[in-house]
């Protein structure tokens, strides 16, 4: 069964068309990579996805449910969770407060409740808490929960990013560049998080530039360039199309750059 059926998608700004026709098949517990140079329409695609944008044709299912043109907070509560190109955290909150907000829709206490603070309340905040330092842990986090998540290094934001999705308990979580800004063994340790993810049940869909960490951790990816779909299977596959090399390394691209990416994904 696919947890992502996407079928003739299109988007449209103004004279330009970002994503033109694009078909997409997500199995269930995989991690699948959306993959292509800048401008591709990959980010367009999952922002379709997740509720940010509409399409302005096509349909869009998540577990087999029609979400195309329903608001985020609706397809957030589908059980989709995503993180950002550009990474959005709140200002003046600790890296706890952000964590936890990713619970907020799950919460069941009242309004009453909460100006009350009553004990199911307290209990529920202590449960938000227990599990948003637990993720913090997980994802590897290094500071202080009690620091302000803005301070911190761009890839401990980016795990703070990840932990706050995570904390909304997804099915669906999609990730646009979640290794940016990480070297080599934090991008590893990345990938290991996600390999234990899918081992738990989830879908993961990341948008990524790291080659090698595609390679060894995603297990199909589609190729986009200028809003279409060039090659869809897995990445080695993918490589020896024309189109796919043509798109990444121009016309003018010769074997021995080739390889040099090869190398690369062989680590």
């Amino acid at each position: 069964m696919n947890a992502i059926e996407v079928e003739g998608l299109v988007k449209t700004f103004g004279g330009l068309r970002a994503v033109a026709e694009v078909d997409l098949l997500v199995p269930e517990r995989s991690i699948y990579g959306l993959l292509g140079p800048n401008g591709a329409g990959k980010t367009t695609v999952v922002n379709m996805i997740s509720g940010f944008l509409s399409p302005d044709r096509g349909v869009i299912r998540v577990h087999g449910r029609e979400t195309h043109g329903l608001p985020p907070y609706r397809i957030a509560r589908e059980g989709v969770a995503r993180t950002y190109q550009n990474i959005r955290l709140f200002p003046g909150m600790t890296v706890l407060e952000t964590v936890a907000t990713g619970a907020y829709h799950r919460r069941r206490s009242t309004i009453l409740g909460a100006v009350l603070l009553s004990r199911a309340e307290r209990r529920e905040r202590a449960e938000v808490t227990a599990k948003a330092l637990a993720l913090i842990e997980r994802v590897g986090i290094t500071a202080s929960p009690g620091a302000l998540a803005e301070t911190l290094s761009y890839g401990d934001q980016r795990r703070v990013e990840l932990s706050r999705a995570l904390a909304a308990e997804p099915r669906v979580l999609l990730l646009d560049e979640p290794t940016a800004g990480m070297n080599d063994a934090e991008s590893r340790q990345i990938g290991e998080l996600l390999l234990g993810l899918r081992a738990e049940g989830l879908t993961l869909v990341l948008i990524e530039h790291n080659m090698r960490l595609v390679e060894e951790f995603c297990d199909e990816v589609t190729v986009m360039n200028s809003g279409a779909v060039l090659a869809v299977g897995t990445l080695a596959a993918c490589l020896e199309q024309p189109d796919v090399r043509e798109a990444y390394f121009g016309k003018r691209s010769d074997a021995r750059r080739i390889e040099t990416l090869r190398r690369a994904r062989r680590g």
